[in-house]
């Protein structure tokens, strides 16, 4: 006895083979959105840092200039006057601290805006742009 061959095991291994690739193709874009969500949680990261340093920054250099400037210049302004005296008649005492402290405020305020003009170490998205090319590549491999 012959056994009698079945027309619908083509079909349904045919039925079996496309949802085998549909479910890959689904879990393959599934990794892909993860790895894109992971990366764009790490570049919200990097710029939430970057602008609270920037609010802090420009926080603290108003609340600094504002104080330390009307403190020293009571405090130093009288030395000020005696150093000057003789030297540069023009300059009172109180200018001259207010100028010396304008002077190291603004290295202050150069350092910090250098910092925050930094670059991160690692491109930002690094891993998927790599994987898009990847993806690339294999699609005009396999074409």
């Amino acid at each position: 006895m012959d056994p009698e061959p079945t027309t619908g095991d083509s079909s349904a291994s045919g039925s079996n083979s496309s949802e085998h690739m549909t479910h890959a193709l689904s879990g393959f874009i599934a990794a892909r959105v993860e790895l894109a969500s992971i990366e764009a949680k790490e570049a919200a990261s990097f710029t939430g840092k970057k602008l609270a340093q920037g609010l802090v920054l420009a926080i603290s250099a108003f609340f600094l200039w504002s104080l330390v400037l009307a403190a020293t210049t009571g405090i130093v302004a009288p030395l000020a006057d005696q150093w000057l005296h003789g030297k540069a008649d023009w300059l009172p005492g109180w200018a001259a601290v207010v100028l010396a402290l304008a002077l190291i405020h603004g290295i202050i305020v150069l350092a910090c805006y250098l910092k925050l003009k930094k670059q991160p170490t690692t491109p930002l998205f690094e891993l998927s742009r790599k994987e898009i090319e990847n993806d690339k590549l294999w699609l005009t491999k396999n074409k």
